[in-house]
Order: structure tokens, then C-alpha cells, then sequence
């Protein structure tokens, strides 16, 4: 166990290059061996072959006579061409922004307090790139959330998506519900991801944003 989590830095690192490179997708396109991926991936044989032994190591990969192949977890989220891709995440989770919270945590522990200037600043734009990074890994929990809630009866909503990010929960709701009109508040930078993204699911007339701060704006009643 103590190894494990002192070396489990390298396990982040080996999925990020695999995310990076497009290895689990070259797989899953038929890219098997470490030479089919050096030639797909454009990188060197030995560099191909070591990663995916490694990612053999720890799970990710399966491996069979010199073959390599895809588990259900890396088809189903790491292959980009799967609607449940969580492959971006990678890139909020793993950001150097949140990374660096970490980089000394004992002085953390010994002010009793973050020793890092904080993502919270107005427009940070860490919250960006949070929004357009986390929608493939919002979307199944906001079907789900549409479902309990009895999204497909039509009835007349009106919804407040308070810190609404990326917007995926109330424009979910409002796919599913013709008659539910959805009012998202966070910054406006990060707003601009949310109406993007209900102008692609199409719901746009009906997704309106309030920008500023919860805890200052105006969200007025009825």
C-alpha cells in the first residue's frame, strides 16, 4: 500500500499519455500490435510498445500473444469514438491549476488553510475550461436525474441551474421536456459554454443566463 501511493503518480501519468496519444482509440480501431500503434500514433515502436505494456500492468489494457486489446472500462470510456468518452476530463482533473493544491500539502495542513492563491476569482477561467472538459462524464447522471424527476410529462417547468457550468442537467431536462424553460447563473464566461451547448442540443430558445455570482446576482422570484 505505501508504494503503491507513493508511485501512484506514474499510473496517472501512463493514462494521461494514453488519453494524450489516442492509444485507446487507435486499439480500438484495429491498431494491435506495438508496431500498428507506433505507425498509427506516429511515435516510435519502443515508446508505443512500453506504454501499453504498462497500461497491461495496471489494467487498462488487455494483451494476448502480442496483440493488444481494449477492456469494457477503456472501450466504454477511453475509445473517443464512444458517446461515454471521459477521455477530457483528463483535462480539468489532471490541470496543473488543481495540481499545484497539492504540490505542498503539509504546508496546507500547518496554516490550516490553502497556501495557493485559490481557482474561486471572478471569471477564473479554470471554471472554462471545467465546463467544456466534464460534459461526456455529466451526461449519463443528467439522463439519469431527468428520468427521476419525470422530465418527459410535459410539464410546464421553470428551472434555476444555479453554478450551472457547462448547463448539461437543465438542458437535459429541457430535451426531454418541450414546455420546461431553464434559467442558468454562473460566470459569464463559463455561461458561454453552457449556451453553446444548448444551442447544440437545441433547447437555445428556451435556455436563458444569468451571469455574476450566486451569492450577489438577482434571481428575482416566480
Amino acid at each position: 500500500m505505501i508504494f503503491d501511493t507513493l508511485n501512484a503518480y506514474q499510473r496517472t501519468r501512463a493514462l494521461r499519455a494514453g488519453i494524450d496519444l489516442n492509444l485507446f482509440t487507435a486499439i480500438g480501431e484495429g491498431a494491435a500490435t506495438a508496431a500498428d500503434l507506433a505507425r498509427k500514433l506516429k511515435v516510435p515502436e519502443r515508446g508505443a510498445r512500453i506504454l501499453a505494456d504498462y497500461l497491461v500492468v495496471i489494467g487498462m489494457l488487455n494483451k494476448q500473444g502480442g496483440h493488444y486489446g481494449l477492456t469494457l472500462d477503456s472501450a466504454k470510456f477511453l475509445d473517443r469514438r464512444s458517446p461515454a468518452y471521459l477521455g477530457t476530463a483528463a483535462n480539468f482533473l489532471n490541470s496543473r491549476e488543481l495540481e499545484s493544491h497539492f504540490d505542498d500539502l503539509a504546508a496546507a495542513v500547518r496554516k490550516g488553510g490553502s497556501v495557493t492563491s485559490g481557482t474561486i476569482e471572478p471569471e477564473s477561467p479554470i471554471w472554462v475550461e471545467f465546463a467544456r472538459a466534464m460534459v461526456p462524464m455529466i451526461a449519463m447522471p443528467a439522463e439519469f436525474i431527468a428520468g427521476v424527476v419525470g422530465a418527459d410529462s410535459g410539464a410546464p417547468w421553470k428551472v434555476l441551474d444555479i453554478a450551472a457550468g457547462h448547463g448539461m442537467f437543465g438542458i437535459t431536462l429541457a430535451r426531454h421536456n418541450p414546455n420546461a424553460k431553464i434559467v442558468g447563473q454562473d460566470w459569464a464566461n463559463v455561461l458561454e459554454v453552457a449556451k453553446e451547448n444548448a444551442q447544440k442540443a437545441g433547447v437555445a430558445s428556451r435556455y436563458q443566463t444569468i451571469p455574476g455570482s450566486a451569492f450577489d446576482v438577482d434571481f428575482g422570484g416566480g
